[in-house]
Formats: C-alpha cells, sequence, structure tokens
C-alpha cells in the first residue's frame, strides 16, 4: 500500500512523536484526522499542516478512554474525506512506580493502553471492510519484551497489544486488513525524559540508548508499505532500526 491519498486516523498524534508521525504522513500525501487531549498543540498542528489552504488535516479532541471519541474519529474521517484506509492507535501514558505507590493510576494506563487500542481496531476493523482492506498499527514499546520493573503496568499493556495484535493476522485473508504493532526502544519522549530524571533507574536508559524519532517512524511507514506484514511486531532498537521479532508461526 502507498501513502499518498490514503486517509489516516492517528490518536496520541499533537505532540513528540505522534506530530512527527503527522508531518511525515502529510509530506508523504496522506489526509488525516488527529486525536487527542491536547486541543492547543493539536490545532496549531493542523494549522501548520493546512498552510496550503487545503484541508487535508483535522483535528479532534479525543479522550481515548472515552469510545464516543474514537467513534467521532471515525465519523470524521467518513464525512470529510469519505472513509478511512490506515488506523494508528498510537496514543498512549505511562509513569515510574505507577503501580508500587499504592494509587489506582495503572486503572487509566490500562484504558489508555490497552483497551483504548482494542476499541481503535475494533473500529478501525468497522470502517477498513468498507474499503475493501487498509492497515491498522498499534504502538507498542520493546518493555513487552523486556519489561520495566519500575512500570509493570505500563510494560504488561505493552505486551498485551502485542498479544493482541498477533491474533488478529489471519484478518489479512479474510478481510484484506493488515494489523501489526511498533515497538521502540527509549526514543524522546515523556516517558523516557521521566525516567532519564530518575536517579535510581536513568542509567537504563543511557544502557540501552536513544532511539532516533525517524526510525520509529519508518518502521510505521515499511508496516504500511509492506502489503506481507500481518500479525507481527517491528522493533526498533539502536541495534537494528527496523526487525520483526514475533514473527507468525503460521
Amino acid at each position: 500500500m502507498q501513502i499518498k491519498d490514503k486517509v489516516i486516523i492517528l490518536t496520541g498524534g499533537a505532540n513528540g512523536f505522534g506530530a512527527a508521525l503527522a508531518r511525515r504522513f502529510v509530506n508523504e500525501g496522506a489526509r488525516i484526522i488527529i486525536g487527542d487531549i491536547d486541543r492547543k498543540a493539536g490545532e496549531e498542528l493542523v494549522t501548520e499542516l493546512n498552510q496550503n489552504n487545503e484541508v487535508i488535516a483535522l483535528f479532534i479532541f479525543c479522550d481515548v478512554t472515552n469510545f464516543d471519541h474514537l467513534s467521532q474519529l471515525f465519523d470524521t474521517a467518513q464525512n470529510a474525506f469519505g472513509g478511512v484506509d490506515i488506523v494508528c492507535n498510537n496514543a498512549g501514558i505511562g509513569k515510574i512506580n505507577e503501580f508500587h505507590d499504592q494509587t489506582n493510576d495503572w486503572v487509566k494506563t490500562i484504558d489508555v493502553n490497552l483497551n483504548a487500542v482494542i476499541k481503535g481496531t475494533q473500529l478501525g476493523i468497522q470502517y477498513l471492510k468498507k474499503r475493501g482492506g487498509g492497515v491498522i498499527i498499534n504502538t507498542a514499546s520493546m518493555s513487552a519484551f523486556y519489561p520495566m520493573s519500575y512500570a509493570p503496568i505500563y510494560s504488561t499493556t505493552k505486551r498485551a497489544v502485542v498479544g493482541f495484535t498477533h491474533s488478529l493476522r489471519d484478518l489479512k485473508d479474510t478481510d484484506k486488513i493488515r494489523i501489526n504493532a511498533v515497538a521502540p526502544s527509549f526514543f524522546d519522549s515523556n516517558l523516557t525524559q521521566m525516567i532519564l530524571k530518575s536517579e535510581k533507574h536513568g542509567q537504563v536508559v543511557k544502557n540501552f540508548g536513544i532511539v532516533p524519532i525517524d526510525d520509529v517512524i519508518d518502521a510505521f511507514i515499511k508496516i504500511i508499505q509492506d502489503d506481507k506484514l500481518a500479525g507481527e511486531t517491528i522493533a526498533v532498537t539502536t541495534n537494528d532500526k527496523s526487525k520483526i521479532i514475533s514473527k507468525s508461526p503460521l
């Protein structure tokens, strides 16, 4: 699949990596619906992306834990651009000691990192069937394979995303829908900066190294363009820019 002229839904797309991914998609010729809770940053981003007076990007305030908000992303894509071709379930959160601090903050981590991915995928399948197929990409993490002791719930959600993605591999054959995941190591994100500031855990990031954001974006592009990939997870590390690490056995 080529990206040009495709319609993409991207959650968590107003800042940082998500915004960089949105810019790359638009540069490749796509139209995009960006969902995020940061209204100011999201509106500024679409103003930048639409600078040639052509509406190719729309921002929708979206709390991914609210399934009505998620549905609105898809309805907007359908009404504004005629449908959906690619879905990127990218929104995610994480914090140090989200389990060990004896609060219930970990519930929201599951809601954002896993439940919203499941619902976004469910909606994606519904809308992609109308187009005769498409691509869904779920953002995982290398913590799915190297769990972080200081963020066990975050690691658990990312491992679940990998398993969930892998379980849907047969949709490639039944509905021409390819669902894959990207699992980056540490890259410039709020969670990485939080860990770096920790005297106790910062060395972990330094040992693994920081992955360039462009390498993570390239993994998304590879998944979209490689029609053979289905149910796989692409690892992005300082050692390998793009490596399949959960190859389907069937």
